[in-house]
């Protein structure tokens, strides 16, 4: 058989192929933007004289503020963002009793929707004096509530008080490009300030994780003799704070400033486990077995620095 009466058979349907109409699909492009909730536990904890820390929450909660236009450019973001930060009360009592504007504690980018001239002009003219006003507020709510002090219940924050302020976070078609189909999506992220004790009654409902329960749970996993405390926490359910009716799925809970109160002035811890390893193993399992789709913990700061570079890590991975 004659070979080159053969290779145009086989060519041809490669010549075909590559003089298809066929284009490559389009890649589909994500922009997000960030709900971020603050949300200090205003409970004896911000007391100094008997709780003291490295940092106050004021300035940590100014340090995220005072950063809200570099934010803005997180993941080369360039314009139309719809960022909003907010302060969240876990007990609303504190705005029945007193005169808070949440409105003062509140910057909204998302106020311009498309406009971008008006949201660089007020990035420009208004947004200092609005974190001014912001950090004002704040600090009169932390003076407040020193002299009125109330307990935080943190798991009903979590179960029922935090779902009027998440976003919806369908992603929403924005625009079609030569090569990509562009969404835009709300990405909601909890900044929750607490030292991780939780000593309230959560409404019956949730748990006490105080001294008394965390002292047991350490003497029984020394003489447990399991080298693993989050095996040892998770094969007991009594150790378990009970997950949220709510899920969590729409919310990345960062959690910052627990104060480990089992270590001392100079950092020594005084026993083992520390306060702070075994909470975060408890804090951890519930929040994630509530639906949380990311959680991180850290302890106290020595640096309002060191908070913003950790929180800034974090909101950039989601």
């Amino acid at each position: 058989m004659n070979i080159k009466h053969i290779m145009p058979l086989v060519v041809l349907p490669f010549l075909l192929a590559c003089s298809s109409d066929d284009k490559p699909a389009k890649k589909e492009v994500m922009i997000k933007d960030y709900n971020i909730i603050i949300a200090p536990d205003l409970s004896n904890r911000i007391n100094m004289m008997k709780y003291p820390k490295p940092i106050h929450d004021t300035l940590l909660i100014r340090e995220i503020i005072d950063h809200t236009d570099e934010l803005l450019k997180l993941n080369k973001r360039s314009s139309g963002q719809s960022d909003i930060y907010k302060i969240d009360f876990i007990n609303k009592g504190i705005l029945n009793s007193s005169s808070f504007d949440p409105k003062k504690m509140t910057i909204d980018f998302s106020q311009f929707g498309s406009k971008q001239l008006d949201r660089s002009n007020y990035i420009r003219k208004e947004l200092n004096s609005d974190k001014q006003e912001f950090a004002y507020e704040i600090n009169r709510v932390y003076d407040y509530s020193l002299q009125n002090q109330t307990g935080s219940d943190v798991w009903n924050y979590f179960n029922e008080t935090l779902k009027t302020s998440l976003l919806d976070v369908s992603p929403q078609f924005l625009n079609e490009t030569s090569n990509a189909i562009v969404h835009k999506k709300n990405t909601n992220v909890v900044l929750l300030l607490t030292d991780g004790y939780i000593e309230s009654a959560n409404q019956g409902k949730g748990y006490k994780l105080g001294s008394e329960m965390i002292g047991k749970i350490r003497k029984a996993f020394n003489a447990s003799g399991q080298s693993e405390l989050h095996q040892f926490i998770a094969q007991d359910s009594s150790y378990a704070i009970n997950k949220t009716n709510f899920n969590l799925k729409d919310a990345n809970i960062f959690i910052a400033e627990m104060v480990d109160r089992s270590v001392d002035k100079y950092g020594v811890s005084k026993v083992q486990p520390t306060d702070f390893q075994i909470i975060k193993v408890i804090w951890e399992k519930w929040l994630k077995d509530s639906g949380a789709a990311n959680v991180k913990i850290i302890q106290a700061v020595t640096t309002k620095q060191q908070l913003y570079n950790e929180f800034k890590r974090f909101i950039k991975i989601l």
